[in-house]
């Protein structure tokens, strides 16, 4: 299933980084975006498979 959240994490300057953040959290994203900076923390919309154990 595809779970799409809206995150906060800290404000950095590049993709990549923003990637391994979400990675850091456990979320392989499919797709991200930032909605939103707040002050030093960006607020992102973001996308990832999401596995059942049932």
């Amino acid at each position: 299933m595809i779970v799409s959240e809206i995150i906060e994490i800290e404000r950095v300057h590049d993709n990549l980084e923003i990637e391994n953040i979400l990675r850091e959290r456990g979320i392989d994203p499919v797709r991200w975006a930032v909605t939103g900076v707040c002050g030093d923390k960006f607020e992102v919309s973001v996308s990832y498979l999401a596995y059942s154990l049932s």
